[in-house]
């Protein structure tokens, strides 16, 4: 529903609503305040003021009734090593996506439209990211997601197998215990 806004006439005048393109009800043609209701898409209507003579002025307004967009999903929290990871929102069935970044410093989302775009921070920086759908003047569809950019580990590295080489070619001389036993002699 819409309720129009336009001028009011003059006590001597009269003014009138008429449907130039589209489809709508006015409710009340001769209220300058009346409501509109059943516009697909996009109506124009017009507003005419007349003197009840010859005079008449008027002026056109054009009425969008845009779709609700679709509920924005984010995705899920991420933890991930290092400083890329790649996002995961839904697809707009109605509207248009873009991301935003809400909160961390140095970030870079590669296409904002893109539910799948990478995303570039700082390792060690934490971020938050709003996936925002809009479609045409309707109210809009948020939903956040948290990015945590972990630093990356130092390398591991198990040694080499040139000291287990090495341990094996050398020869090593094993001594094995030696068990004395005193016996006493009977005469």
């Amino acid at each position: 529903n819409f309720t129009l806004a336009a001028n009011a006439p003059a006590v001597t005048e009269t003014g009138t609503w008429t449907l130039i393109s589209g489809t709508v009800t006015i409710t009340t043609a001769t209220s300058n305040t009346s409501t509109v209701t059943g516009v697909s898409g996009s109506a124009v209507l017009r507003w005419t003021i007349s003197d009840g003579g010859t005079c008449s002025s008027f002026d056109d307004v054009t009425l969008t009734n845009s779709p609700l967009p679709t509920t924005a999903a984010a995705g899920g929290d991420q933890a991930v090593c290092g400083s890329n990871a790649t996002l995961a929102a839904n697809t707009p069935t109605t509207g248009t996506g873009a991301w935003s970044i809400v909160s961390g410093a140095g970030g870079t989302i590669t296409t904002i439209n893109n539910p799948a775009s990478p995303f570039t921070g700082t390792a060690g920086s934490s971020y938050v990211l709003r996936w925002t759908i809009t479609s045409g003047n309707c109210s809009l569809s948020t939903d956040d997601v948290a990015i945590q950019l972990d630093d990356i580990p130092t390398t591991a590295a198990a040694g080499s197998w040139s000291f287990i080489q090495e341990m094996l070619s050398q020869k090593r001389t094993v001594v094995k215990p030696v068990l004395f036993v005193k016996r006493k002699m009977s005469s």
